[in-house]
């Protein structure tokens, strides 16, 4: 757990989504209404620093009143998507059932997160599907239809650049 702007972080990957992505992710804002949640497919993060920049961008917008979304956890979708259509981040970046995923956790209660973190460990909690590597690179510069042959740091970087300047 980190904390940014007086907000708690929790970041965990998982090794498989089972069931339904979408009432999976229905179903654990409605147990944790204390906690902001968004999930992503893990091939869609470009590692912890790609998250912790989205979720610092959003963090700004919100304390801005400058958000693209009304809800902060839609305004992460998007940013991290890096497109201003909801259908499309999803389709880019959502959860999906049998991959890996990524999910992204808010509050201002420690306690909250830390009731989230163990939820999640039974879901087969693995933070190492969200490091960044050539797949998810390749992967994420074909949606963005981008050059990637840049050096991991410089994508990275274009990958923020281009969720800050969303509107």
């Amino acid at each position: 757990m980190a904390e940014l702007r007086g907000w708690s972080l929790l970041v965990a990957g998982v090794r498989k989504v089972e069931g339904d992505a979408g009432k999976l992710l229905d179903g654990l804002r409605l147990e944790n209404p204390d906690v902001l949640i968004q999930a992503f497919d893990a091939g869609a993060v470009f590692g912890l620093d790609h998250v912790l920049g989205v979720v610092q961008i959003t963090l700004e917008a919100m304390d801005r009143g400058v958000m693209i979304a009304e809800k902060p956890e839609t305004e992460l979708l998007l940013r991290l998507a890096c497109t201003n259509q909801i259908s499309e981040a999803i389709k880019r970046t959502g959860l999906k059932s049998g991959h890996a995923g990524c999910f992204v956790c808010l509050s201002k209660s420690q306690q909250a997160l830390r009731k989230v973190a163990y939820r999640l460990a039974g879901f087969g909690r693995d933070d190492s599907v969200i490091t960044s590597n050539a797949q998810k690179k390749k992967q994420i510069a074909g949606g963005l239809s981008i050059n990637k042959e840049m050096d991991d740091a410089d994508f990275l970087s274009f990958l923020l650049e281009r969720a800050a300047i969303l509107v």
